[in-house]
């Protein structure tokens, strides 16, 4: 805790300057576990300038709160506003950036961070609720919530102009009608190059709130896009990582990761829920992982699957 007392305000880490563009920003958007959530509600903190403006020392007279809380919510703000251009490069170059931070600024409070963890960080209902103590059902009625708040005449009606202006115009031809899945399937795949991901998971989404058994236009569009960029993801993943993986040392990463925990070949298997010959063969590079594999890995590790591959 003596750590702590240096400092006056939470965000005493953080370059004011930078600070100062993501002040209203949602708090959730840092993805709060169970206790920095408590601290936050117990605060009244709802944006990163609240966060960054509140006393060290209110914040840690909170009852039964773990002082660890309170270092943890500065050093993510600090990540969060420092490196906020590869965040930004995850999603906010989509077309949809916009969109889903409105989405995510309208939803309840307490529903609103299992959103913005479910669909602007992708990640699955297990890994939500392993950090709240919460089952994937409990979850899923979660975001199930936070979706009904979207669901609305006024809603459908921005995502339509939306699709009708920035969408369309790249599935179509001159004359107004759909592109050949060939052609639609480069269009997108130039368009969403350094996003796939994102952007399926945003056309997934707005599937479900908005399209899902419709056959208007921007139903179709929608789908066709979603399939498309499906296709894509995998196509992309075989093309450039796997062939990454075999020119790049990638097991002794894997083993270096692993070392760096403090893991056995045998710890990591349990972690992975593989066999530890598999662990081995991994790090041998005689063996590679499927996508999933690695991106479980990526999860575990706390790094980006890109970064399996690239020299940090």
């Amino acid at each position: 805790m003596g750590r702590l007392t240096e400092f006056t305000s939470l965000g005493e880490k953080t370059n004011p300057r930078l600070l100062s563009q993501f002040k209203d920003f949602p708090v959730e958007c840092l993805v709060l576990n169970e206790r920095e959530a408590k601290l936050c509600s117990e605060l009244n903190i709802k944006t990163l300038g609240n966060l960054a403006s509140t006393s060290v020392k209110e914040a840690l007279a909170i009852r039964n709160l773990w002082y660890k809380s309170v270092e943890s919510l500065m050093e993510k703000l600090s990540r969060f506003v420092y490196n906020w251009r590869e965040i930004e490069a995850e999603f906010m170059k989509t077309p949809f950036g916009e969109i889903l931070q409105e989405m995510a600024r309208i939803i309840p409070e307490k529903e609103r961070v299992f959103f913005i963890r479910r669909y602007l960080y992708g990640e699955t209902l297990s890994e939500i609720g392993k950090g709240y103590g919460l089952t994937r059902e409990a979850v899923r009625q979660k975001i199930l919530k936070a979706t009904h708040t979207l669901c609305t005449p006024n809603w459908e009606g921005l995502v339509n102009r939306y699709l009708e202006e920035h969408i369309a115009p790249l599935c179509k031809d001159q004359s107004g009608r759909l592109l050949p899945v060939g052609k639609l399937e480069r269009q997108l795949h130039r368009e969403y190059k350094d996003t796939l991901h994102i952007a399926y998971r945003t056309f997934m989404l707005l599937e479900q709130l908005y399209y899902k058994d419709k056959n208007t236009e921007c139903a179709k569009i929608v789908r066709i896009a979603k399939k498309t960029l499906e296709k894509a993801i995998a196509r992309a993943f075989d093309s450039k990582y796997r062939r990454a993986y075999r020119q790049g040392d990638v097991g002794k990463k894997i083993r270096l990761l692993r070392r760096l925990k403090g893991w056995t070949q045998a710890e990591l298997a349990r972690h992975m829920g593989c066999a530890r010959i598999t662990i081995n063969l991994w790090e041998k590079n005689k063996s590679i992982p499927k996508d999933k594999n690695l991106k479980k890995l990526a999860q575990i590790f706390g790094i980006s699957t890109e970064a399996l591959f690239y020299p940090s």
